[in-house]
């Protein structure tokens, strides 16, 4: 019996980064023990929880991607929601008041984006539609969260980012037409 490999052989840069990966994994590993730990003996704002989210970014975004999931739309939503969550962590961490206004605004160029990036590929990108949607359906919670909790705040950037994640919604609606629900069914499941 004479056995077929069908899969491709592991080549040499992937080895290699898979050797890099394993040797940078400690230095971040130790990184992420640390912080805290030096953080509780020295006392103080809790600013290892921005390190280690810091940290969590850097590997997850940059030296570890995805396997399965790794295209632009995913990539792009995967980055701001990264992006907003790191910029709430350091609002209420370190520093009170300003992400209410940074955060819709890093969330509306996130979404003009990640728009933007799946319309223009539409073919290839509409069966990677669910972080978009994951981002869409953020957003739209957040400027209601936005609109409903923060009220001595300007409304505007929830009301625009809140808008804007409706509009891209309804247009991905539009643009799928009966393929959207097929996708919702086959993502979830659902009857």
């Amino acid at each position: 019996m004479k056995i077929k490999i069908t899969y491709p052989p592991v080549g040499k840069k992937r080895i290699q980064r898979k050797k890099l990966l394993n040797i940078l994994r400690w230095p971040f590993l130790l990184a992420a023990v640390l912080c805290p730990v030096i953080n509780l003996t020295v006392g103080g704002k809790a600013w290892s929880v921005i390190v280690l989210m810091g940290l969590y970014m850097v590997w997850k975004l940059g030296l570890s991607t995805d396997l399965v999931e790794y295209n632009r739309t995913s990539q792009t939503a995967k980055t701001i929601i990264t992006v907003c969550l790191l910029l709430f962590l350091i609002d209420f961490f370190l520093s009170g008041g300003w992400a209410v206004e940074v955060i819709p605004v890093v969330g509306f160029c996130g979404l003009v984006v990640a728009g933007v990036l799946f319309f223009t590929d539409f073919q290839r990108q509409q069966q990677n539609m669910l972080p978009l949607l994951l981002l869409i359906l953020l957003a739209l919670a957040g400027a209601v969260v936005g609109l409903t909790v923060w009220n001595e705040r300007a409304h505007w950037p929830f009301l625009i980012m809140g808008g804007f994640a409706l509009a891209l919604l309804i247009a991905c609606i539009a643009t799928m037409g009966g393929g959207f629900l097929r996708m919702l069914r086959r993502r979830f499941h659902i009857k």
